[in-house]
Order: structure tokens, then C-alpha cells, then sequence
């Protein structure tokens, strides 16, 4: 279970590098080589911090909805009026995954 979770993390991240750090709209920082390097890797860095961001928050939102849904379906085997219950607490759970993807988003702003 942890080395599916390492390699989507490191997947994830390694996509949004390739997509983020060198992408079309990369422009040339003015000044030395040393200041360029420092621009891309700042850039590279952030793009990481995005992707891990959205791999994190979706995995969790991932184990949390598992838990709802197992349960709560169990529940409304026994008291039907418990499934409006089960759509409110999924919902709860994946919004784990839309704040991961706003933080995202927010990062991705500062490239």
C-alpha cells in the first residue's frame, strides 16, 4: 500500500515538473547562468509542492471516502433514512480532495 501510494506521489510530481518548470510560457530570467538556474529550480520546486499537493489530498480523499461509503452503506441497509447522511459525509470527504486542488492552483499562480 505505501509503495502505491510513494509511486503516484512521485508520478505526480514528476508530471507537473515536466509540465510547469520548462513549459511554453518559460522565459529567460535577465542576468547571470547562475541566477537562470536559481529561477528554474524555484519554479521546478513549486511545481512539485503542486503536484504533491493534488496526489496527497486525493489519496486521502480516497481512504476517507472508502470509510463513508463502507459505512454508510451498511447503515442504510438497516435504516433506509440514513442515505441522505451518506451523500452529506461523501461529500464532506471529497472536498479533502478539492481543497488539495485549490492549493494546488494557488501555487501554480506564483510561475
Amino acid at each position: 500500500m505505501i509503495l502505491l501510494v510513494t509511486s503516484i506521489i512521485i508520478a505526480a510530481a514528476g508530471v507537473a515538473v515536466i509540465a510547469y518548470a520548462e513549459g511554453p510560457g518559460h522565459e529567460e530570467v535577465p542576468g547571470t547562468a547562475e541566477e537562470t538556474a536559481v529561477a528554474s529550480l524555484n519554479k521546478g520546486l513549486v511545481a512539485l509542492s503542486a503536484g504533491i499537493a493534488v496526489a496527497s489530498s486525493t489519496i486521502a480523499s480516497a481512504i476517507a471516502l472508502r470509510s463513508v461509503a463502507s459505512a454508510g452503506f451498511a447503515a442504510s441497509v438497516e435504516r433506509p433514512e440514513l442515505t441522505s447522511y451518506l451523500l452529506i459525509l461523501s461529500g464532506l470527504a471529497e472536498g479533502i480532495a478539492i481543497y488539495g486542488l485549490l492549493v494546488a492552483i494557488l501555487l501554480l499562480g506564483k510561475i
